[in-house]
């Protein structure tokens, strides 16, 4: 039998966008910086957050990977990029996701990933369930050596056991 595609990636961003927005406000600021392929750093600005953008369709254009310390350094904003945010906002973040999906039928889904952070959300959220990478190809699915999420997610699969696409 096929795995069901859970395509939650845009709901996954808008209510992180809404859990930053709700964090940085309670530290007295609005800024923040997202390397993004764009829906990350469109979710963040339709909150209403200063958001310096860094992707290929952005206004800064990376020519490299940069990590966390970099960006920290060279931007001095929050980092709101997908794969970078800290555990209790995550949780905060599945919290929202499991309320907006409410019960899932299935025990296992394939899911189009990135940065690995909507499947490490869901797997917070759903304890229970099965979240398989789905990588189609495009700059929102695309997988990046650098991702600080990359051993994680890799971790849940090989606890899950295989699957079939």
């Amino acid at each position: 039998m096929m795995m069901k595609i859970l395509r939650v990636n845009l709901l996954e961003k808008q209510l992180r966008a809404q859990v930053i927005k709700e964090y940085l406000n309670s530290l007295g600021t609005n800024e923040c910086v997202c390397f993004t392929c764009g829906n990350a750093s469109k979710a963040l600005r339709a909150v209403g957050l200063d958001v310096v953008s860094v992707g290929i369709n952005e206004e800064l254009k990376p020519n490299k990977w940069f990590e966390p310390e970099e960006i920290e350094r060279t931007f001095k904003r929050f980092n709101a990029t997908s794969g970078y945010l800290n555990i209790f906002l995550l949780n905060r973040i599945a919290d929202r996701m499991r309320s907006a999906l409410g019960e899932l039928e299935d025990n296992e889904y394939l899911v189009p990933t990135g940065s690995g952070e909507t499947i490490l959300v869901l797997t917070i959220a759903y304890p229970e369930k099965n979240f398989y990478p789905l990588r189609e190809g495009t700059p929102e699915t695309k997988y990046d050596e650098g991702c600080p999420l990359n051993r994680l997610i890799e971790a849940i699969i090989n606890k899950q056991g295989p699957y079939d696409t």
